[in-house]
């Protein structure tokens, strides 16, 4: 009998396993006038985005790139309100605007070849954004010390309890009257 498959709701493990091919989310963002605006952005923010989170764009270029299906482009005020939508739902971080989409290092976690990633020009840092924190997060963690671990003293009783030679008593094969 086959078994029943019952569908996993909700993920509960904090570790990252799904990849996404970074060529080809901008492509779709690009030609994929059936997605919404914001999916679209983002996907193109993906395309873009160095291993820091930053996905930096030139004046207007979001708008060239994300045009209308009859060519037209959009303003930068929608673009911009499709920014403040993707950073009210935590798709983005809070400090991308419409020159560097900035992605919460809690929801990707890029290795790409960009070793040594260049500042961003728009936020002056390559820093990745912590959305739990809401603040920029540090390169490394800082460092703890590690100090020995403190055993208790324990005292010893002289008073030690004869349980357990009335335990043993108790079903030796002796016979009591």
């Amino acid at each position: 009998m086959p078994r029943i498959y019952r569908p996993f709701t909700e993920h509960t493990s904090e570790q990252m396993w799904a990849k996404l091919s970074l060529l080809n989310s901008g492509r779709i963002s690009r030609n994929g006038f059936e997605l919404s605006l914001h999916m679209r952005l983002f996907l193109l923010g993906l395309g873009r985005v160095s291993n820091k989170g930053h996905a930096p764009f030139n004046k207007g270029e979001i708008q060239e790139l994300l045009q209308r299906p009859d060519g037209s482009v959009f303003v930068a005020k929608h673009i911009r309100n499709q920014i403040l939508l993707l950073v009210r739902v935590g798709l983005l971080a809070a400090p991308s605007n419409i020159r560097c989409l900035l992605y919460p290092k809690e929801l990707i976690v890029l290795t790409t070849e960009k070793k040594n990633v260049e500042l961003c020009p728009e936020h002056g840092t390559h820093n990745s954004w912590s959305s739990l924190n809401n603040d920029w997060a540090p390169d490394y963690l800082p460092e703890v010390p590690k100090l020995e671990p403190v055993v208790p003293q324990v005292t010893v009783e002289d008073d030690i309890s004869d349980w357990f030679s009335d335990f043993s008593s108790v079903g030796d094969g002796t016979y009591g009257s």
